[in-house]
């Protein structure tokens, strides 16, 4: 499904994505942050190419990681309106799954 977006959009959601793969990676002992699923590693690289267009189950994933960061209270509050739209478009493509979105 293609999930069309601005600029800033693509550049928050690349932001946020990368962010949750590298918190394994930055933790003291990786077991104490779960590793994200295989669909945000995929959803990543496939923004990182340029491309917006996302399997369903990219898109749930998408969809996760979005709302753990519409709800964190740390230094993402900055992007909180940004993220908030990005979720709504995300939310929208999964519920209407035919439509471009």
């Amino acid at each position: 499904m293609n999930l069309s977006l601005p600029p800033e959009a693509v550049w928050t959601l690349h932001h946020v994505l990368l962010d949750r793969i590298e918190q394994e990676a930055a933790e003291a002992t990786p077991a104490s942050v779960e590793a994200p699923p295989i669909e945000v590693f995929q959803a990543f690289e496939r923004l990182d190419a340029g491309k917006t267009s996302f399997t369903i189950a990219q898109l749930e994933a998408i969809q996760t990681v979005l709302m753990e960061y519409h709800h964190a209270s740390t230094w993402w509050e900055l992007e909180r309106a940004e993220i908030e739209r990005l979720l709504h478009r995300v939310t929208r493509c999964l519920n209407q799954q035919q439509a471009p979105c």
